[in-house]
């Protein structure tokens, strides 16, 4: 695993920190960063393969 060294601050209202904790505790993250740093994967895991998909079909169009 590549080691972190990029500190990254983000603000949020309650009812954001509200769905990351309740996400958290459904998918037994060890802490807030850990399940926002997957939820942060998964998100851009999506977004490649929606961008992969577009290329495809332009491709094809």
């Amino acid at each position: 695993m590549e080691k972190r060294v990029v500190k990254l601050q983000v603000m949020l209202n309650d009812s954001e920190l509200e769905e990351i904790d309740d996400w958290r505790f459904e998918n037994r993250a060890a802490s807030r960063s850990a399940a926002v740093r997957e939820l942060i994967f998964e998100s851009l895991e999506k977004w490649k393969e929606t961008r992969q998909q577009a290329a495809s079909s332009d491709d094809e169009g």
